[in-house]
């Protein structure tokens, strides 16, 4: 939500993360179409935990990232379980994804996505 700044660079620990942002910002009409056939249901959402990310192509990655991160309660990375609730609808609106990413895909567009050590981000 900042107003861009002259150069910016997204660094974050977790490269699962990282690897989304890259996705957004390259590859957007892939990663949504990822998502064409998508359902939002607990027995998906423990197959995706159980397959291995590094069998899994780049934007596939990604995908399943967003997917679990979207439908998990809490938004908790680690220890995730399958989010329900009886007052609001599942936190993954397949009709809107593309929609909802454009504002991210275009701040993307001129930042710099990386993942180190914050000291070697400062320069140190």
């Amino acid at each position: 939500m900042r107003p861009p700044a002259a150069v910016e660079v997204l660094n974050d620990v977790n490269g699962e993360l990282v690897n989304l942002y890259r996705v957004v910002q390259n590859h957007l009409e892939d990663f949504v179409r990822q998502f064409k056939w998508a359902l939002s249901s607990r027995q998906v959402f423990k197959w995706l935990q159980i397959t291995r990310p590094e069998t899994l192509t780049d934007i596939q990655r990604a995908a399943r990232f967003y997917y679990l991160q979207q439908n998990c309660f809490g938004g908790k990375v680690e220890g995730q379980t399958f989010g329900t609730s009886t007052t609001t609808t599942s936190g993954l609106n397949l009709l809107r994804l593309e929609e909802t990413l454009s504002a991210a895909h275009l701040r993307l567009s001129s930042a710099f996505v990386e993942h180190l050590d914050w000291r070697r981000i400062e320069g140190r």
